[in-house]
């Protein structure tokens, strides 16, 4: 999954830097403050931290006979529980993941490798305990809290793959804000079977996703 972002994340910033002309003098470095799930919200939940980690993104970007190296430093943060799928036994298959991702300021221009990304390819991004996740479609979308901000939660269908085997249908809810100088966006992925119960959850997790900026 990780290798997953950081290709993503990589193509954006040579996409984003090769209109920018003048690039000069040394590395250009970027890092983002974690986001992550408060220990009370995990326990309410049922949830449990699986990873917290770095995904360093370093790039020779070009532009106009200029080079530059960009280090971009983001953080992802994955949390599941174990849930019944009948026949299929007992799996972790009730997922929520935080990535915290920075702006990029140069020459007064400002990127960032997820910012833009449309919801439908994020859902693509981010998967933990699922082999793959195909056929998304929008289902609705509904409006919460995260980081103190209202924001519109996209809601997805989905069939999904689990590592291991065994297929289930599968809603994927996707949400970003801005927060200090990055950007924090949260993935939600678990069976459709269990949509009351863990639709109540994604809203708890969500509402209580932490991120301590520098200037806090």
């Amino acid at each position: 999954m990780r290798e997953r972002i950081v290709a993503v994340a990589g193509v954006v910033l040579l996409v984003a830097f090769a209109g920018c002309s003048a690039l000069t003098g040394g590395p250009v470095t970027f890092g983002a403050d974690k986001a992550t799930v408060s220990e009370q919200a995990l326990s309410q939940t049922g949830y449990e931290e699986q990873s917290v980690n770095e995904s360093v993104i370093t790039r020779n970007v070009s532009a106009a006979d200029q080079s530059k190296t960009v280090k971009v430093t983001n953080w992802i943060a994955q949390y599941d529980r174990s849930i019944d799928l009948g026949p299929l036994g007992s799996q972790r298959a009730a997922v929520f993941s935080t990535v915290a991702t920075p702006q990029v300021n140069v020459l007064g221009q400002s990127f960032n490798p997820i910012g833009d990304y449309p919801r439908e390819q994020l859902v693509m991004m981010l998967q933990s305990r699922y082999e793959s996740i195909e056929n998304v479609q929008p289902v609705g979308n509904y409006s919460t809290t995260m980081l103190g901000q209202n924001t519109t939660v996209g809601k997805f269908s989905a069939d999904a793959q689990l590592v291991g085997g065994g297929s289930v249908d599968v809603y994927v809810h996707v949400t970003r804000v801005q927060h200090g100088d990055d950007y924090v966006l949260a993935i939600a992925v678990y069976p459709q079977r269990l949509d009351d119960s863990e639709s109540e959850h994604v809203r708890t997790l969500l509402d209580a996703v932490e991120h301590a900026t520098e200037s806090e």
